[in-house]
């Protein structure tokens, strides 16, 4: 309608300039949200066509799907009205029109669709409702040929692809071959909390993109662009994430983004956000088997380990690894989670005997009663020697024999004697070195 029309039915009313380059861009917004649910997505009359044909029983139905489309939809600050059919163009009009999901067949559902919502008979309107055709319905009982006689062949093939009688081309909507996407800020933001639900809108769009190419990430970057200054130009702050398994999943990388947006302290006002894929991996096919997997038990740690890494920093969450030394508290190390063991602690030697969970971080001293070792009450010892002679080259020459040995509790523990060289002939004593759990 006019603008003078409109101010006529709503004092109140507040008109702003279109701006169809801003329309297009949230459009391809919504598109690469909309990929997380089928590739086949088309961007048309200022909306979006989905085919979710083979997708229904992926997600559970039409009610399941509509309700996480429209979550992502919501979340991208966009506002969306869906209908579904067995015709693109049945749906396009059903959601012109504020129609909905029926259990009614295709005549039932676009009989009562108003003109007004095909956009081949806008033209015509006046002359249509003065003749009393108010309705899609009403329309199609009128003769074809009087239609393309008075309304021309572009009204009736517009209709005949609604009910499906003429088959309808699409061009489909291709996400692009890299992903770089920027977000203005409507206004100067100063708390990190408050970038979050803006960074969000830039995660689901980056997961949708990944879900058009089979694809994962496994390092991104949030840039926050902050305001300049007269001291200085333009600045920006890097958010990085580093996740321990790839994923593309936007619950995950936005729990991700909170901890790690809660630790930055803002040094200037945000005005714009960017997100950047730094390494981003071919994704492996989903585990479909029966019976879960050892890798799939082992998802659960992985979203731990990545939630610690986020909240506590890359560094703050160590791993043991295995180094090659037969000396029992030299043969492991701590290493950060991201890092890879280096060629020292790599190809580890295997004991030849069990060795405790638990070693203490000095060997404890033992008393000797009878000849015997003595923790809590004599020791009996039931396997050994373990021979140790290593550590010549570091000035720590360890030259021990270990034993298994078992107190009256029935508590099982490691200890070793501590061997002599040269001509020493004293007694060299007893320690006390690991539990065994």
């Amino acid at each position: 309608m006019s603008e003078a029309n409109a101010w006529s039915l709503r004092a109140g009313l507040l008109s702003l300039p279109r701006a169809p380059a801003l329309e297009l861009e949230a459009l391809h917004e919504a598109a690469l949200w909309a990929l997380h649910f089928t590739p086949q997505v088309v961007v048309r009359d200022a909306g979006l066509l989905l085919d979710i044909t083979a997708s229904l029983r992926l997600f559970g139905g039409f009610d399941n799907l509509s309700a996480q489309l429209t979550g992502g939809i919501d979340d991208l600050g966009l506002h969306a009205r869906m209908a579904c059919a067995p015709t693109a163009s049945a749906a396009q009009l059903l959601a012109h029109s504020a129609g909905v999901w029926q259990d009614k067949t295709l005549d039932e559902m676009l009989a009562p669709v108003p003109l007004a919502a095909i956009a081949s008979a806008r033209p015509y309107l006046d002359t249509l409702l003065g003749i009393g055709c108010h309705t899609l319905g009403q329309l199609r009982r009128m003769p074809r040929t009087g239609i393309a006689r008075r309304f021309g062949n572009e009204l009736l093939r517009e209709i005949d692809r609604a009910y499906g009688d003429e088959a309808e081309v699409h061009a489909w909507f291709t996400a692009p071959a890299s992903f770089d996407v920027r977000l203005e800020l409507p206004a100067q933001v100063s708390h990190t909390d408050a970038l979050l639900f803006a960074a969000r809108r830039l995660l689901l769009q980056l997961t949708g993109w990944l879900n058009a190419h089979q694809s994962a990430i496994s390092s991104i970057t949030l840039w926050l662009h902050h305001e300049p200054t007269r001291q200085r130009d333009h600045r920006s702050t890097p958010v990085h994430i580093q996740l321990a398994s790839a994923s593309r999943d936007p619950a995950h990388l936005t729990l991700l983004l909170r901890e790690r947006l809660g630790q930055v302290a803002l040094i200037a006002p945000v005005i714009e956000l960017s997100l950047a894929a730094d390494e981003i991996v071919a994704l492996a096919s989903p585990n479909t088997e029966l019976f879960p997997t050892a890798a799939s038990q082992n998802d659960s740690i992985v979203l731990l380990v990545e939630r610690l890494q986020s909240r506590l920093g890359s560094d703050a969450v160590r791993r043991l690894a295995l180094v090659a030394d037969h000396r029992p508290e030299k043969s492991y190390a701590l290493l950060p989670e991201r890092q890879s063991p280096s060629r020292i602690v790599s190809n580890a030697l295997q004991a030849s005997s069990p060795r405790p969970t638990w070693l203490l971080a000095r060997p404890l001293a033992l008393i000797t009663r009878q000849h015997k070792p003595f923790y809590q009450s004599p020791l009996t010892l039931l396997a050994g020697p373990e021979r140790i002679e290593s550590g010549w080259w570091d000035d720590a020459l360890a030259l021990r024999d270990y034993f298994i040995a078992e107190n009256e509790h029935h508590a099982l523990l490691w200890i070793f004697r501590q061997r002599t060289t040269g001509d020493d002939r004293s007694d060299s004593g007893w320690f006390l070195h690991g539990y065994f759990g």
